[in-house]
């Protein structure tokens, strides 16, 4: 009976081990990577306006042109973005936060009574990239507009090809 309890597990490990296989990637030639940054200003960013409902499609976005993401990168590199966060502003002590980033965006919104209430929305720093270009998105995590950009963001974009 004991042997029947040892059986079934073995087998399911036997079974998981033999369905994934490794496979080794040799590069001799080592990999390139090249570093672009972006400095966009609030006058670049477009809304992407859904229905303002929780859950809609409201956006912030913008695009650049990246000519190093060209085919061979599309089909066999990787492009990795960051954004510069200023966490002391008193200090001007900040760091690259690789995307995607969520930092919490302090707002103040009028109640109907006419008072005012301090709110803190997640905001989501993102990006897309495709042949030839990268965007760069913000959204709020409630699901409405994001606030208006009022400051320039700096943005660093690593692209890495096999050699």
């Amino acid at each position: 009976m004991k042997l029947k309890k040892l059986i079934l597990p073995l087998l399911a490990i036997f079974m998981l081990a033999t369905g994934c296989t490794k496979e080794e990637i040799h590069n001799y030639y080592g990999a390139q990577v090249e570093t672009y940054q972006f400095n966009i200003t609030p006058a670049e960013w477009y809304r992407n306006e859904g229905e303002n409902l929780p859950g809609a499609n409201n956006y912030l976005y913008c695009t650049k042109e990246l000519k190093a993401i060209n085919n061979e990168v599309f089909n066999n590199g990787t492009v990795q973005a960051y954004a510069w966060n200023i966490y002391d502003p008193a200090h001007n002590l900040g760091a690259w936060n690789i995307l995607p980033f969520v930092y919490p965006l302090e707002v103040y919104v009028t109640n109907d009574d006419n008072t005012v209430s301090r709110v803190i929305v997640p905001e989501n720093l993102r990006f897309e990239w495709e042949k030839g270009q990268i965007t760069f998105i913000i959204q709020d995590l409630d699901g409405f507009d994001p606030e208006d950009m009022i400051s320039t963001i700096s943005f660093k974009v690593c692209v890495t090809r096999n050699m």
